[in-house]
């Protein structure tokens, strides 16, 4: 799977319709200041696919092969 464009409208920090384009086809990271709602993107694709428990999606639920 690969996201191609995410468009987030009255989510969280994301009062304005805001359409993230541009993601790279085999690296992406999300930077920014804190505050500046890196977080609420991860937390709206985790809503879109369903994912309600956080830690799931957290590098804790990597197998140990994936962590340092």
């Amino acid at each position: 799977m690969r996201i191609e464009e995410l468009v987030l409208e009255g989510f969280k920090s994301y009062p304005v319709r805001t359409s993230i384009t541009g993601w790279d086809t085999s690296f992406n990271a999300i930077t920014g200041l804190n505050g500046s709602g890196k977080s609420n993107i991860l937390d709206a694709i985790c809503f879109v696919l369903g994912i309600t428990n956080m830690s799931q999606a957290s590098g804790a639920a990597l197998p140990s092969r994936f962590t340092s």
